[in-house]
């Protein structure tokens, strides 16, 4: 193999690799961003029902 092949190959790997890098950040990120946000509902959801609550005590 001539030095060109050589080069071009290890460039071709090194892409690969940062390209599967890449794919398993942003899986990890967008598994944290849907985390965070489920979390966000079920906190929205509990001031909800809490404060419904609250009112309904207050009028019996």
């Amino acid at each position: 193999m001539s030095s060109r092949a050589i080069v071009s190959l290890g460039i071709w790997i090194l892409a690969m690799v940062l390209l599967g890098t890449l794919t398993v950040g942003v899986a990890l990120l967008f598994y944290v961003a849907l985390t965070a946000f489920f979390a966000v509902v079920v906190v929205i959801m509990m001031v909800i029902t809490r404060q419904r609550d609250d009112e309904h005590k207050t009028i019996i």
